[in-house]
């Protein structure tokens, strides 16, 4: 037998909502979501060998429209989640803020465990606007008690030179100059209540 065995997993497609009523309360351990985004486009793609073409549309009118399609699949979401679980709520810029509002009011503020930000692409220039480069994960359980597995993994060896001090307890530290003078758009100096 093998040592690490996975555990079935069933994929649902099409709108969660109808989907969630064949599932108990409290019986899934982890839910993610990428659901629209409220970014008033449509989208098309191509599914599988490219001969099914699905569809979406991403037009709910306003914010308040989006958070009123969203809530009620959020509702069930939580409903199915067990008291063990976690929940990922993957958003971006156009109703995130909306989006933490109704998380809070679904699992409770206290159960709010962390805002994962997730760089997309490096820095560009959109037209007229600051770049859109990220995208936000809102992380929120059930409970106080919930299964989260740390995963480490080796540093790269070139991360490690950087640490050239060693503390009383064996942990490498460094002492480096975090002021960027002289890199790339940095080395100006400014005078601040008489010092420079």
């Amino acid at each position: 037998m093998a040592k690490h065995q996975l555990k079935p997993f069933t994929i649902y497609c099409g709108d969660n909502l109808k989907m969630l009523n064949e599932i108990p309360d409290e019986s899934v351990d982890l839910i993610y979501i990428a659901p629209p985004f409220n970014s008033n486009r449509n989208y098309e793609v191509f599914w599988g060998d490219a001969q099914e073409k699905r569809a979406f549309n991403d037009r709910f009118g306003d914010a308040q429209a989006y958070i009123e399609y969203m809530q009620p699949r959020t509702k069930e979401l939580y409903r199915v989640l067990k008291k063990t679980g976690s929940f990922y709520y993957h958003c971006d810029w156009h109703a995130s803020h909306y989006v933490k509002i109704m998380l809070d009011e679904i699992f409770g503020a206290n159960f709010f465990q962390n805002e994962i930000v997730w760089k997309r692409t490096s820095a560009h220039n959109d037209s007229k606007t600051f770049g859109n480069a990220h995208d936000t994960i809102f992380f929120y359980t059930r409970t106080a008690k919930f299964n989260f597995k740390k995963v480490y993994t080796p540093y790269e060896e070139e991360y490690l030179k950087r640490f050239k001090n060693i503390d009383s307890d064996g942990r490498k530290w460094t002492d480096d100059n975090l002021s960027a003078k002289g890199l790339s758009g940095g080395g100006y100096d400014y005078e601040y209540k008489g010092a420079i």
